[in-house]
């Protein structure tokens, strides 16, 4: 098995994101979190608010320990099947709002994720996919 996610992944993917939220005058947080839900890294821009922090953990966390995206999850939750059991009482940290996605290795392990909060569910997905391709060629 691969070692867990390391500080470098998450450190250049955090800042790739606000990078990019910037490029579009947006203000968020970022987290990271290894395989297992453990937050590695947070940034959070200026001016970005306390619930763009918890959001963009809880899309982290969702993406790493489901292996989707969090917009897919929302997908999968609001299904019937999962009418019966909802999401809140399987896991009451898993947050079906856009913006997390999974980090896959090249072999298609997922070895973390990452959630962006703050802008509107679409922009926070798009943040998180641009932070993505930015950590590409560590992911080898």
């Amino acid at each position: 098995m691969r070692e867990p996610l390391s500080y470098e992944i998450a450190r250049r993917a955090t800042e790739a994101a606000v990078e990019a939220a910037r490029a579009e005058g947006e203000r968020i947080s970022v987290t990271v979190v290894n395989r297992s839900g453990i937050t590695k890294a947070v940034l959070a821009d200026d001016g970005a608010g306390p619930i763009a922090v918890s959001t963009s953990r809880l899309k982290a966390y969702t993406a790493a320990v489901m292996g989707m995206t969090t917009a897919d999850f929302a997908e999968a939750a609001a299904s019937p099947a999962m009418k019966a059991n909802p999401v809140h009482l399987v896991d009451p940290l898993l947050h079906p709002v856009p913006g997390g996605f999974p980090i896959v290795a090249d072999d298609g392990e997922v070895i973390g994720g990452i959630g962006v909060g703050g802008a509107h569910g679409g922009v926070d997905a798009r943040i998180a996919a641009e932070a993505l391709k930015s950590i590409a060629d560590l992911l080898t």
